[in-house]
């Protein structure tokens, strides 16, 4: 899919942040590309995680005047290693139709240790509007095989 999405790209002449979207089968044998995304996602994690490389940062300093043979950044020096899971912890209430809730967060326990990464703002004591969206952080693990990063 790595191979599938940067031919993509350089046959367009993409050259931008950007997300390549696959469906994958089952048997992970076969994929099925289904669109170009000309941003980033909140996906872009696993895409860092594997990659190595900080898009968020790298953006701004293109968008600052830099240019990615100066950051170090060549397309043919990235390798995907390992796999990466994102999953998104919501304040939605699944006995409500996973309507957003709000409210004072009263216990927080994130997870931690090697290979996991939390984004977002979620702690202990946090007042959560109900007026912005529901996502309170994203937990994002990696690991060497698939089963390592589950």
């Amino acid at each position: 899919m790595f191979d599938a999405a940067v031919n993509l790209t350089k046959h367009i002449g993409y050259k931008n942040a950007g997300t390549v979207e696959f469906l994958v089968e089952n048997d992970g044998e076969a994929f099925y590309f289904i669109e170009v995304n000309p941003r980033v996602q909140v996906e872009h994690t696993v895409t860092e995680e594997v990659c190595g490389v900080d898009i968020v940062q790298t953006q701004i300093m293109v968008a600052g005047g830099a240019n990615l043979k100066e950051l170090d950044i060549v397309q043919e020096n990235i390798h995907p290693s390992g796999y990466a899971i994102q999953c998104r912890v919501t304040t939605e209430d699944p006995k409500q139709g996973f309507k957003p809730d709000a409210g004072r967060i009263v216990v927080f326990r994130p997870p931690g240790g090697m290979g996991v990464r939390l984004d977002g703002m979620g702690h202990q004591g946090a007042v959560i509007s109900p007026y912005y969206d529901s996502l309170l952080t994203k937990v994002i693990v990696k690991g060497r095989t698939f089963k390592q990063a589950a």
